[in-house]
């Protein structure tokens, strides 16, 4: 039996990297926040909002401000002061922890009758199977047994949500696949192949969250703000005119919100200032969740947990093992 000498530093790493955890798992951000979960876009009749033009002078300001964002991003990249290694106990119990959140998120939402999130009810005969398969992959997760076949079959309940629910669909939740390759690249049997595909998983986890959150941004805040603007009339989630600042209107809300999740995505794939991205995605977690606690609305805020849960453990990876060196932008550089 092996024990291991924890330093008083190594406490302080630990109270810090807990109470981190706690903040990201009490909410649920704004940039992954999924507004077909809250708006019924088949059945209900939404009114005509309002939609920008690309030519509007809104869209061509958040233009500007991402691509300063961005080179911002690849600027700093690498003079921001390096955070230091932790211990390997540690660092084992973080990547741990999106196996079994992981698990229980599709352990759960395959309770529920739903296929990886919520929101998207299973249908037919193929749904039904998909249910199964969740199921199985849930369990297969949080036993930790045969993981390397969890990940294959993970990739083949999201190509089935593909056939079920469209493209579009499936690319929003293209984070399933980083994490199938995360566990693939970590797990397999073949010790040779581990050894060269492990030190990529980390940056395909990355790569594959920020296609998600830019895909989400353009889907439901961009081209689809009719269902963010709905959501925002039905949630007072406007905290500027809360403010005071009438002129900043729920359509206006809608895009700056979009555009955001376009520009931390975009960041996320580039790979550069990854901890620094993701700790800006979590503080949005947590203000965007407080927001339904105070409108009393703990069945949505629990909802949207249950669906993220293999999020927050990403983001808990990003913030303290890293992002990944191998594919990032700054490298074509060197």
């Amino acid at each position: 039996m092996k024990h291991y000498n924890i330093s008083h530093l190594g406490l302080v790493r630990t109270a810090v990297a807990f109470l981190v955890f706690i903040l990201v798992s009490m909410s649920a951000t704004t940039g992954f926040a999924h507004v077909r979960w809250f708006v019924d876009a088949d059945n209900a009749i939404l009114p005509n909002y309002p939609i920008y033009a690309l030519n509007d002078i809104e869209i061509i300001i958040w233009v500007v401000i991402g691509l300063v964002l961005i080179g911002a991003s690849i600027f700093l990249d690498g003079k921001l002061p390096k955070v230091p290694i932790i211990p390997t106990k540690i660092r084992h119990d973080i990547l741990e922890s999106l196996r079994i959140f992981a698990g229980m998120s599709f352990l759960l939402t395959a309770y529920s009758g739903a296929l990886i999130a919520p929101h998207m009810q299973a249908i037919g005969g193929l749904g039904t199977t998909l249910l199964f398969l969740q199921a199985l992959i849930g369990i297969m997760l949080i036993s930790n047994n045969f993981i390397h076949y969890a990940a294959g079959m993970l990739v083949a309940l999201w190509l089935g949500v593909m056939v079920q629910f469209g493209f579009l669909f499936a690319l929003e939740y293209s984070n399933v696949v980083g994490i199938a390759l995360f566990f693939l690249f970590n797990y397999m049997p073949n010790k040779q192949l581990r050894e060269r595909y492990k030190p990529y998983s980390v940056d395909v986890l990355r790569i594959f969250t920020g296609i998600a959150l830019v895909t989400l941004g353009v889907t439901e805040k961009l081209y689809g703000s009719d269902l963010g603007q709905a959501f925002i009339a039905k949630y007072p989630w406007n905290f500027m005119q809360m403010l005071g600042v009438e002129s900043f209107t729920n359509q206006l809300f809608v895009l700056s919100a979009g555009m955001m999740e376009v520009i931390l995505g975009t960041i996320l794939i580039l790979g550069t200032t990854t901890r620094l991205n993701t700790l800006v995605i979590s503080i949005f977690m947590l203000l965007s969740n407080t927001v339904f606690l105070l409108v009393n609305q703990n069945d949505n805020a629990l909802l949207e947990l249950v669906g993220h849960m293999p999020i927050i453990a990403t983001a808990v990876i990003f913030l303290f093992l890293g992002y990944g060196r191998r594919l990032k932008i700054t490298n074509l550089f060197k």
